[in-house]
């Protein structure tokens, strides 16, 4: 089978990195949680960059503020300032974005890891003859046995299993019995959570009033918990810029941010609602590695005062270059 260049340099790499973590904590949520967080590690110097961008946005907003007050009447020209002053400074608006623009390579990367873990996290090679064996006995073991446990799935070829039924499968052998001695079987048990089903299945549990598999029910905490570090890493992202009191409502900053808070949230509601919990998780994760660091590289770059001069530009230079 001829592997893509993304599976090649992203998604096999971080199957491996997960498949290497999981080895040694035996637990699908905290080997996501460690992936996770050595991911972040690995991404820290382009943090940091963004994080110096970041600061010296935070320097320009008093600069800005005087700009917005003497062209209150011309916006044209108050854009056209604007751009000269970010230009002459080399800020981008959009710098603080970088790391999470990085990061949804990886996300996508990681849903197929997260989506087929027995491919990912136990190796197991779904193209052998002897698995497609076991996938064939498990499946009609299961339509014997569990009809109401397999359900819909009862019709599905080895291949539909291999791209999107891995969770199920492991889940089934498990059930049978079989999945030690088929080294199928992955930990799916997280802290009360059965990572193995999809948050949306809360949603219905707790619409039917069924409340029988609580670590079914509480997979809504994950896109719970997902939104609001959403939110809660984007307001810290723009109190460290300045960019979370912006009195133009014309400002392109401040419309981007207005958006961003709202489109953001809505778009992580959505994909940890529909997307299996592990990704929720790695989310939550990521959220919270992010406002630390940017906690921590906040707190030193401020004493790093003198490294944030801004330059204003003035159209008379041999009156020299104003510093803030």
């Amino acid at each position: 089978m001829k592997l893509s260049l993304f599976e090649i340099c992203i998604t096999r790499p971080l199957g491996y990195l997960i498949e290497m973590i999981y080895s040694l904590v035996q637990n699908y949520g905290l080997a996501i949680i460690l992936f996770t967080v050595v991911i972040k590690l690995i991404l820290l110097p382009l943090q940091i960059k963004s994080q110096k961008a970041m600061k010296k946005q935070q320097k320009l907003q008093p600069v800005i503020a005087e700009l917005q007050k003497k062209y209150a009447n011309d916006q044209q020209k108050l854009q056209q300032e604007m751009m000269k002053l970010y230009k002459e400074n080399n800020v981008s608006m959009t710098g603080g974005c970088l790391p999470l623009l990085i990061q949804m390579p990886i996300l996508f990367a990681l849903y197929r890891v997260i989506q087929r873990p027995l491919t990912y996290i136990k190796g197991i090679d779904f193209t052998n003859a002897a698995v497609i064996t076991s996938v064939k006995t498990v499946l009609s073991e299961m339509k014997q046995q569990f009809p109401e446990v397999i359900g819909k799935l009862a019709d599905v070829t080895v291949e539909q299993v291999n791209k999107l039924y891995q969770i199920q499968l492991s889940k089934w052998a498990d059930l049978l019995g079989r999945a030690g001695d088929l080294n199928w079987k992955i930990n799916f048990d997280f802290l009360g959570l059965d990572l193995s089903g999809v948050p949306s299945t809360s949603l219905t549990a707790i619409a039917s009033g069924d409340f029988s598999n609580m670590g079914t029910v509480l997979l809504i905490l994950i896109p719970i918990l997902a939104i609001f570090t959403t939110w809660l890493s984007m307001k810290q992202s723009q109190k460290l810029t300045g960019t979370d009191n912006q009195k133009n409502p014309d400002d392109t900053a401040a419309s981007m941010n207005k958006s961003m808070n709202l489109m953001m949230p809505i778009m992580t509601g959505f994909f940890t609602i529909t997307l299996p919990s592990g990704l929720g998780i790695y989310w939550i994760i990521s959220n919270l590695m992010q406002m630390l660091q940017q906690y921590i590289l906040n707190i030193y770059f401020d004493k790093k005062e003198d490294d944030f001069v801004v330059t204003v530009p003035n159209k008379n230079r041999k009156k020299g270059k104003k510093r803030r």
